[in-house]
C-alpha cells in the first residue's frame, strides 16, 4: 500500500517589530586588503527629550534672522559666506569654490588603517556611537569580521567621508554587531597640565584603606540600568503632561460671555434667591435684587399681616349673618 505523505506543519512567521525603523545615514563599504564589506551606517543614540524650542509667550515658533554687526542691517541667506577666524582674532572670508578645493574627496569606503587592542584607545577620544548593518545580499563577510574581531580583541581604526567632512573612526565588535565610534582628533584633547590640574602625589596608606572601605560598601556586582536613566527628563515630561491635562480640562460654558459686562457698561444683576422663593409661595411677595434688599424686621412684618387680615374679618361678618338667616327660614318652611 502506498504510504501517506505526512503534511509538514507550517513554520511560524517571524514576529514583526512594530518599532519604527531607523533610516540609514550613509551607505558604503568597509575595505582593508582584498576584503570589501558593504554596510549601512545607523545612529545608535536618539535626541534627548528635554530639548525644547524657543517660542514667544503664546507658544508660536520663532524664526532666526541674521544681522550685520557693523551696519546693523538684516541679511538674507544668499548674503552669508564662510569665515575662518585666525589666532589673532582676524576673520578671513572663504568662498564656496575655495572651500570645495580643500574639501576631502567624496568616497563610499571606510578605509581601515590598522587593528589595535581596545585598551590602546583612551576613553576621552570616543565621541559618538553608530551601528554598522550589513547592506549586501549576503552577510557572511560581515559576520566573519565581527566574530574575528571579537575573538582577537582587536579594534579597527579608519576614516571615511560623510557630508563633506572626514571622520576618524573606530570599529568595535559589540555582541555580534559592528559598532562605529567617531573619534576626536589629538589636537582636540586637552591634557591635565594644560588646564592646571594637580600633579600626581603620594598619599598615606591608612587613608587609602579608609577610602577602600567606603568604596567596598557601595560596590555592586552589576550595574543597574535605572541608574543611567535621565530623571530630570522624566520630571520635565510629567510637568508637560500635567499642563496638557490642565489645559484640556478647562471648560468654557456656553453663554458665559453674557454674564460679563453688558453692552451698556452695566454689570449683570444678581437676583436674591430667598425673594424668588417667597414669590413662588406667595403672590403678594416682591422680588428684590441683592443691592436693594433690606434686613427684615419681625415686628413690622407682624403689624403688616394684622393690618391685611383685619378688614377681611369685618367684611365677612354680614355675609355670615345672611347665611344664618337663610338657614332659619329654610327650617320654618
Amino acid at each position: 500500500m502506498p504510504s501517506r505523505k505526512r503534511q509538514r506543519a507550517p513554520e511560524p512567521e517571524p514576529e514583526q517589530d512594530s518599532s519604527p525603523r531607523v533610516r540609514s545615514l550613509w551607505s558604503g563599504t568597509i575595505t582593508f586588503g582584498l576584503v570589501s564589506i558593504p554596510v549601512d551606517l545607523l545612529t545608535a543614540v536618539r535626541p534627548r527629550q528635554t530639548a525644547m524650542k524657543l517660542v514667544d509667550s503664546e507658544g508660536h515658533a520663532l524664526g532666526r534672522q541674521y544681522h550685520c554687526s557693523k551696519e546693523g542691517k538684516r541679511l538674507d541667506y544668499d548674503d552669508l559666506v564662510r569665515g575662518y577666524e585666525t589666532d589673532d582674532g582676524k576673520m578671513v572670508v572663504i568662498t564656496d569654490q575655495e572651500f570645495e578645493s580643500v574639501a576631502p574627496e567624496m568616497s563610499a569606503d571606510i578605509e581601515l588603517r590598522s587593528f589595535v587592542p581596545m585598551e590602546q584607545i583612551p576613553a576621552l577620544y570616543f565621541q559618538k556611537p553608530y551601528f554598522l548593518a550589513p547592506a549586501g545580499k549576503s552577510a557572511k563577510a560581515y559576520v566573519l569580521l565581527t566574530e574575528t574581531m571579537a575573538r582577537t580583541g582587536r579594534v579597527a581604526i579608519g576614516s571615511f567621508v560623510m557630508r563633506g567632512h572626514e571622520y576618524l573612526v573606530a570599529i568595535v565588535a559589540d555582541n555580534g554587531v559592528l559598532r562605529l565610534d567617531t573619534l576626536r582628533y589629538a589636537d582636540e584633547i586637552r591634557t591635565p597640565e594644560s588646564i592646571g590640574l594637580p600633579q600626581r602625589s603620594k598619599v598615606a596608606a591608612n587613608k587609602v584603606t579608609l577610602f577602600s572601605k567606603q568604596i567596598e560598601a557601595l560596590t555592586h556586582k552589576e550595574l543597574k540600568i535605572s541608574e543611567l536613566e535621565d530623571q530630570d527628563a522624566r520630571k520635565l515630561q510629567s510637568l508637560v503632561e500635567a499642563k496638557q491635562r490642565e489645559r484640556d480640562a478647562v471648560i468654557h460654558p456656553k453663554g458665559a460671555e453674557a454674564a460679563e459686562d453688558t453692552e451698556g457698561g452695566e454689570g449683570a444683576k444678581i437676583i436674591d434667591l430667598m425673594e424668588v422663593l417667597r414669590k413662588s409661595l406667595s403672590k403678594s411677595a416682591v422680588a428684590r435684587t441683592a443691592e436693594t434688599s433690606q434686613p427684615i424686621d419681625l415686628a413690622e412684618r407682624r403689624a403688616q399681616r394684622a393690618a391685611r387680615s383685619a378688614p377681611a374679618k369685618k367684611k365677612s361678618a354680614p355675609a355670615r349673618a345672611k347665611r344664618k338667616t337663610a338657614r332659619k327660614r329654610a327650617r320654618r318652611g
